[in-house]
C-alpha cells in the first residue's frame, strides 16, 4: 500500500515509525528507505510516481543506499540513528506498483533498517553515513590492535562516562560518575534511594542540562532540614560508592519488611535472565556497562544500562516513580554484585524478588533476610542460588 506523505514523524527505538502499520512487527525491517533516484528511473510517460508510492517510510536523495553493506549506521537529523539490516526483499505478488508500471524496485533497491536511537525526523533532514557502529551512550576511538603478528590501526567502541551533579532544591547533593542516558530517571531514583523523597507527588520540577552535566530537581516542600543534607560527595561509578546518611546502615532499621505473597517459577526466572542477557546493546558492543531490569513473571517491563551497577538500579527506580510503573509483585534483575545498598534500594520500592547473575555479599544476604526480600544470585544457564525467602521461587512444573 502507498504511504501518505508527512513532513515530520517520530522514530521509536527498536520499534519503527510511530503510527506505521509495520512498526514493531519485525526487528529486522522496522524502517524502510528508498532513494528518489530509484523512483526517477521508474517514471515513464503517463505514470506519476513519487515519495511513498513504493510503501517506503523514508525517501532519500543524494545517497547510494544499495551500495551500503548490512550493518552500516545512518544518522538522520539531530537525533535518529538507523542500522541497515537488509537490502531488498521478496515482492508481494501483484502489488499495485507492479500492476501499474510492470515491475517494482523495492526487491532490488529498497533498504530496510532498525532504529538504534529514536527521535524526531523531518523532511529535508540531513543523512550521514557513520564511520563506525554508534550506539547511544558510546563513542568510537582509534586504537592500535596488537597481536602476535604485530600492530594494526583499528577502531574500538567505548561507553561514555559523565560526571553528573544532582542539585536538590538548589543545593548540590552529589556527583555521580554515570552513563549519559536517562539522567532524570537516575536523579529521581538516587534521591528516592537516599530516603529524601517518597513519591512522585513531591516533585515540582526536573531540568536536565546535558552540556553542564547537571540535573536540577525541585520538590514542593523541603522534607529534610538543610543542615541534615549531606555535603557534596563524589560517588564513584560502581563498586566503591561513598556511603552517607541515606544509605544502609543508617536508615535500614526504619525500612519496612516486604510482605508480598508473590511467587514465580524457577523456569520463569531463568527465562527472564536469558531475555535480560540479550537486551543490552551497549554491553554487547563495549563490555563496559551494568544492566538492570524490572520484570513481571514473563516479560521485561523496563530496562536500563550504566557504567555503575547502583546507577542502573536507580534508573529503573526513577522510571517507576516518574512513569507510574507499578512495583508490587515485580522482579528486579541486575548484572552486578548484590550489596546491602542494592538490597535497600529494591526494598524501598516494595519489590519482593531480586535476581543477579553475579554474587551477593554477606551483608546483602543478612539484610535481605531481615527485610523479607527473596535474593537470588548466580542465575546462569539452568541454575541459580536462592539465599533468602526461597518460598517465592517455585520448583517443578509450572
Amino acid at each position: 500500500m502507498k504511504k501518505e506523505v508527512i513532513t515530520e514523524g517520530i522514530l521509536r527505538e527498536n520499534h519503527g515509525l510511530v503510527g506505521d502499520a509495520h512498526a514493531g512487527l519485525s526487528t529486522q525491517r522496522q524502517v524502510s528507505l528508498l532513494a528518489t533516484e530509484s523512483i526517477d528511473r521508474m517514471r515513464s510517460p503517463g505514470v506519476n510516481l513519487g515519495p511513498g508510492d513504493f510503501a517506503e517510510n523514508l525517501t532519500c536523495e543524494g545517497i547510494d543506499l544499495v551500495s551500503l553493506p548490512v550493518g552500516t549506521q545512518l544518522a538522520i537529523g539531530k537525533e535518529v540513528v538507523l542500522e541497515i539490516t537488509q537490502i531488498g526483499k521478496e515482492c508481494h505478488q501483484g502489488c499495485a506498483i507492479s500492476r501499474q508500471v510492470g515491475r517494482c524496485i523495492m526487491p532490488q533497491e529498497g533498504v530496510f533498517s532498525r532504529v538504534i536511537r529514536g527521535g524526531v525526523v523531518k523532511a529535508k533532514d540531513e543523512i550521514k553515513v557513520l564511520p563506525g557502529r554508534l550506539i547511544n551512550g558510546t563513542e568510537v576511538f582509534p586504537v592500535e590492535r596488537v597481536t602476535k603478528e604485530g600492530k594494526q590501526e583499528a577502531e574500538d567502541l567505548l561507553t561514555k562516562e559523565l560526571p553528573l551533579t544532582i542539585m536538590l532544591n538548589k543545593r548540590e547533593l552529589a556527583t555521580l560518575l554515570c552513563s549519559p542516558l536517562d539522567l532524570s530517571y537516575l536523579a529521581i531514583g538516587f534521591i528516592f534511594s537516599a530516603g529524601l523523597m517518597k513519591s512522585k507527588d513531591e516533585v515540582e520540577k526536573i531540568a536536565v542540562d546535558d552540556q553542564k552535566g547537571m540535573v536540577h530537581v525541585e520538590t514542593r516542600e523541603e522534607k529534610e532540614p538543610a543542615d541534615r543534607l549531606p555535603s557534596k560527595h563524589l560517588i564513584t561509578s560502581g563498586c566503591g560508592r561513598v556511603i552517607w546518611g541515606g544509605y544502609y546502615p543508617a536508615n535500614a532499621p526504619g525500612q519496612k519488611k516486604v510482605t508480598s505473597q508473590f511467587s514465580v517459577s524457577a523456569a520463569q526466572v531463568l527465562a527472564l535472565v536469558r531475555q535480560f542477557q540479550l537486551k543490552s546493546q551497549i554491553f554487547k558492543a563495549t563490555g563496559g556497562v551494568h544492566s538492570a531490569a524490572l520484570c513481571d513473571q514473563r516479560d521485561i517491563l523496563a530496562f536500563s544500562e550504566d557504567i555503575g551497577r547502583h546507577n542502573a538500579i536507580d534508573k529503573i527506580l526513577g522510571r517507576c516513580i516518574l512513569d507510574n510503573l507499578p512495583t508490587a509483585n515485580r522482579i528486579i534483575i541486575t548484572s552486578g554484585r548484590i550489596s546491602s545498598e542494592i538490597v535497600l534500594k529494591v526494598t524501598r520500592m516494595d519489590i519482593p524478588i531480586l535476581v543477579s547473575r553475579s554474587a551477593p555479599t554477606d551483608l546483602g544476604v543478612r539484610l535481605s533476610s531481615d527485610l523479607g526480600l527473596t535474593l537470588v544470585g548466580f542465575a546462569r544457564g539452568d541454575k541459580m542460588n536462592v539465599y533468602t525467602e526461597g518460598w517465592r521461587i517455585v520448583t517443578g512444573e509450572e
